[in-house]
């Protein structure tokens, strides 16, 4: 089979993360992720509706993921490494203390909690581990710049004094000063790096079940045209060629609080091929690589860690504990909302014979203050005809036991009991009972922190 050029190879890469945008559009992925995000920031109701109403929204999403949150999401884990050679024991102890000092000093607790909740709220979280490195030039000041000139010299002189034969090919002192930089390298980053992705921005081979069989995967970064034009790590003649490749309709997580981009961006895929072990970049509208593909950086292959929340057989994408609950809580938005606007109409009304009072009796009538005497004008009539109450119908208490009904289905499909929300039940139950409960909330979040765990470990 004859080998790929670069071309074919870029055409080949564009086309599966076009099939891939596809896949996830149809599927309504992502706008089922949005939908979550909204419900967890109490976002409930569409801008669309009528500001006549009072809307309410009891965030018992946000409840949910919050009280799960504290017990899954450890801050500094304690990692353990394990030769599996006994001479390795030394080297094992070290790699632990590093790993462990690592994940305090470079704050790799922040993306990674932020990753949890994204697993939490949407149903998985992307993390990127890799090793920076940074280097920039900084001048080299007058003294400094003196002092290796100096030590060049002397240098020089003693080589000549050993060596007098070949005094005559070395360089004279011009040669020296103008051999020596103004500028030089200085590293200013060289450490490991532990990121958060969004979902968003992560796409996967459709084709795939779970990590273990994806074929490829692609990482949309959006960036400053300006900024990716002065990227040294990519090919000059491409680089320079960089233009805006974003409409103002597109990436919505990409806008600012005004629903506008900030400048000209340029989308940036970084492409990764398990199969081939290889990882290229490119951008949207160009004709060529920024990188070509290169063997993958990195002995452990790609770089991505996810965490899954609950899987769904045959289904790449898990679901979060949200989605299971969504159509519950804008149930119970709607029954407290139309409580709130029922009691609002639930107002006392009067019946009365209007040439019965002055304006001293209807203003003593439509007072609020208590023991008020209200004159009346036509004393043909009793007392009980000249002023009536009218009648209302009073509201129906299964109304508010439909309240109550929707919040225990929230508890028993989250898993959440009132005892974790801080709450107590209106029922009594017995030690026992209360520990059944307990045992199996606990079980749930077990489960979660194994998850976790384990992704710990992949990051470590």
């Amino acid at each position: 089979m004859p080998k790929k050029s670069r071309q074919e190879i870029l055409s080949d890469y564009i086309e599966k993360v076009d099939k891939c945008e596809n896949w996830r559009d149809q599927e309504s992925f992502e706008q089922t992720w949005r939908r979550l995000i909204d419900l967890y920031r109490g976002k409930h109701w569409p801008s669309t509706t009528s500001s006549k109403q009072d809307l309410i929204a009891v965030n018992l999403a946000f409840s949910t993921v919050n009280v799960i949150a504290p017990s899954v999401a450890v801050n500094y884990p304690k990692i353990v490494v394990q030769a599996t050679d006994p001479a390795d024991s030394a080297r094992a102890a070290v790699v632990e203390g590093v790993a462990n000092y690592m994940w305090r000093h470079h704050d790799f607790r922040t993306p990674f909690r932020s990753a949890v909740k994204d697993f939490l709220v949407i149903g998985h979280g992307w993390l990127k581990v890799g090793w920076k490195f940074v280097e920039q030039e900084q001048g080299i000041s007058d003294e400094q710049r003196e002092e290796m000139i100096g030590s060049a010299m002397l240098e020089a002189d003693t080589f000549a004094m050993q060596n007098p034969e070949m005094a005559a090919d070395l360089p004279t002192d011009n040669d020296i000063i103008a051999s020596i930089p103004e500028s030089a390298m200085t590293i200013v980053e060289d450490q490991p790096f532990v990121e958060r992705v969004s979902p968003f921005d992560v796409f996967v081979d459709p084709a795939a079940t779970c990590m273990a069989d994806a074929k490829w995967i692609a990482q949309r970064i959006v960036r400053p045209v300006e900024e990716a034009q002065k990227d040294k790590r990519y090919k000059p003649s491409v680089r320079k060629r960089l233009s805006s490749s974003v409409m103002d309709t597109e990436y919505p997580e990409y806008h600012d609080g005004k629903g506008e981009f900030v400048g000209d961006q340029v989308v940036i895929w970084e492409f990764y091929d398990i199969l081939e072990n290889t990882v290229g970049i490119y951008a949207d509208g160009a004709e060529e690589f920024l990188v070509d593909p290169v063997p993958m950086p990195y002995a452990y292959g790609q770089p991505f860690v996810m965490i899954r929340n609950y899987d769904v057989p045959d289904h790449f994408y898990p679901i979060g504990d949200l989605e299971s609950i969504e159509s519950l809580q804008l149930e119970l938005d709607k029954t407290r909302s139309q409580l709130m606007n029922d009691r609002k109409r639930y107002a006392r009304k009067y019946l009365y014979h209007e040439r019965s009072f002055g304006p001293e009796g209807r203003e003593a009538l439509e007072s609020d203050e208590d023991g008020r005497l209200v004159p009346v004008v036509d004393e043909n009539k009793p007392l009980q005809e000249v002023v009536v109450p009218m009648p209302q119908i009073p509201l129906s208490p299964e109304i508010y036991n439909y309240s109550t009904i929707i919040e225990e289905d929230i508890n028993t499909v989250s898993g959440i009991s009132e005892y974790a929300r801080g709450a107590m039940p209106e029922i009594r139950r017995t030690a026992t009972e209360a520990s059944i409960i307990a045992d199996a909330q606990n079980a749930r979040a077990a489960d979660k922190l194994a998850i976790v765990e384990i992704a710990i470990s992949d990051v470590a």
